[in-house]
């Protein structure tokens, strides 16, 4: 191919011969190189996966291949890569959001770029695009320090905050981006504003920033959250401006638990500024800084259980003292009492192995024949006998002890009255039976006035009647019911009469009557 309009310098020749394979001019005259490595600015393409792409295009450094061309106008997004797709839902998704929170341009674009980060390091797979979206919005909140919470970001896409929590923490980590804690100051403009306080809607708001500042000072702030801080505060200053803020209504507001909101009053409770008046810690600033609560509840809990071994130990080394003055107690008086002789210094010398009879003998039918005789002679001794007895059943140690040294008791076979008793008891059961066989209410020992009070006159018994009546009135209403209800059956001939069954079970049959 010659180069049209071209002359060879050397010999003013004008044919040259140009070879685009070569990539060379040479003149046929004297063949002479005019021009090697030409470059070739012609459009070509190559194929790859059945898509066309142009050789020598631009790449851009978010790509991770080639774009295939399609041709302009034509399914546009059909021959985008899946990556670019991510990133427009990407930041279609962070905009909707953005504009539900009030956010600008600025913190729309940063958390763009962090979304971009965290596709680029592959962190939203296994994971739902709402979540990573969210969680880098937060981290724009975070390091922007706007007035937002991840609470809100929860409610918006009705999510749980703490699976959002976990995803914000998984890109803070992966991203080695250091979120700054939020001052719980900037949320007090916004939760007094959504408190209604009307005009004083400022004053309160710098009272609550006062008490917040002063709580941060004493480290009530750090590992909290800080709307809790905020709901304390703003409780407290809108009772110091004479507004009745209920705890309910400040939790509606900083959405926190009523437990949470008790738990940090009772923590600022527990500082020197609490026990300052309106007018002192509106003026005054205290140099004196707090503890933090957890380290004050660590020495407390340590405190108490230090005085808790301390007051073991007393108690251990008490009852060791009263157990050597029990045993010296049981040593005079064992020295102090009498000692038995004859024949009843063997009984006392083991009170524990003591089979001595009991008071009434060992027999169980002349304990029987005891007590019936006792209670056909005298009542009252009987009484008396049955609440010692019972006494010295309580303390049968001293009980054993006294039997020792008495020695054995009389029994009733011993006194030669066992028939006696007999007879005792064969009466008692006569008249017994005579009583319930006779079928007459015995009035012996009641008299006439006592008769007369268990009657009563037309007055009580008309009172009793309408009492009664009363009680018993929505029994008496159903059956009065039941009965019109069966008379009307009756008259239709549709009643039927129910039968009333007996079964009399026999050893071997069973009969139906």
């Amino acid at each position: 191919m010659s180069g049209g309009g071209r002359v060879c310098r050397s010999c003013g020749c004008s044919e040259i011969d140009v070879d685009a394979a070569r990539g060379d001019a040479v003149c046929t005259g004297c063949g002479s190189v005019l021009e090697d490595n030409i470059i070739v600015s012609e459009v070509q393409f190559v194929e790859s996966g059945g898509a066309s792409a142009a050789v020598g295009q631009f790449v851009s450094s978010e790509c991770t291949g080639k774009t295939p061309s399609l041709g302009g106008g034509f399914h546009t997004n059909l021959g985008k890569e899946s990556r670019a797709q991510t990133l427009q839902n990407g930041k279609r998704q962070i905009h909707n959001l953005g504009v539900q929170l009030q956010l600008n341009k600025h913190c729309l674009d940063t958390a763009f770029n962090f979304f971009k980060m965290a596709v680029s390091k592959h962190l939203t797979r296994g994971r739902k695009m709402s979540h990573v979206i969210a969680a880098c919005l937060y981290l724009v909140c975070r390091t922007e320090g706007t007035p937002h919470m991840l609470l809100d970001l929860s409610d918006l896409l009705q999510v749980n905050v703490y699976v959002l929590g976990k995803t914000f923490l998984l890109l803070a980590r992966e991203l080695c981006i250091n979120a700054p804690a939020i001052d719980p100051c900037l949320y007090i403009p916004r939760f007094a504003h959504m408190l209604e306080l009307g005009d004083k809607n400022h004053e309160v708001s710098m009272t609550a920033l006062r008490l917040v500042q002063r709580m941060k000072r004493d480290w009530m702030h750090t590992g909290r959250r800080p709307s809790g801080l905020c709901g304390a505060a703003l409780l407290v200053a809108s009772r110091m401006h004479d507004f009745r803020r209920t705890i309910k209504e400040v939790i509606r507001v900083v959405k926190v638990c009523e437990s949470t909101l008790r738990k940090r009053l009772i923590e600022f409770e527990d500082t020197p500024s609490s026990q300052l008046t309106i007018d002192e810690f509106m003026k005054v600033d205290l140099d004196k800084e707090c503890d933090p609560p957890s380290f004050t509840a660590g020495q407390r809990k340590v405190r108490m259980q230090q005085l808790e071994q301390e007051l073991a130990k007393k108690l251990d080394d008490v009852e060791g003292e009263i157990t050597t003055y029990q045993d010296e107690i049981e040593n005079e008086l064992e020295s102090s009492r009498p000692k038995a002789k004859g024949i009843y210094a063997s009984y006392s010398k083991d009170d524990s192995n003591d089979t001595t009879p009991s008071l009434l003998g060992d027999d169980d039918g002349d304990d029987k024949e005891l007590e019936a005789a006792a209670e056909h002679l005298n009542k009252d001794f009987y009484d008396e006998l049955a609440e010692k007895d019972k006494i010295h059943f309580e303390n049968s140690v001293k009980q054993h002890r006294l039997e020792s040294l008495l020695g054995p008791l009389p029994t009733a076979a011993s006194l030669g009255i066992t028939d006696s008793i007999k007879e005792c008891i064969a009466l008692k059961e006569q008249e017994n039976n005579d009583d319930a066989q006779d079928g007459e209410l015995d009035l012996n020992g009641i008299d006439d006035n006592e008769i007369d009070r268990y009657i009563l006159d037309e007055k009580e018994a008309e009172i009793k009647k309408n009492l009664w009546m009363k009680e018993n009135a929505d029994y008496l209403q159903e059956q009065k019911e039941k009965e019109e209800r069966i008379a009307k059956e009756k008259e239709l001939g549709i009643y039927k009469e129910q039968k009333i069954c007996f079964i009399v079970i026999l050893p071997d049959k069973r009969y139906q009557v």
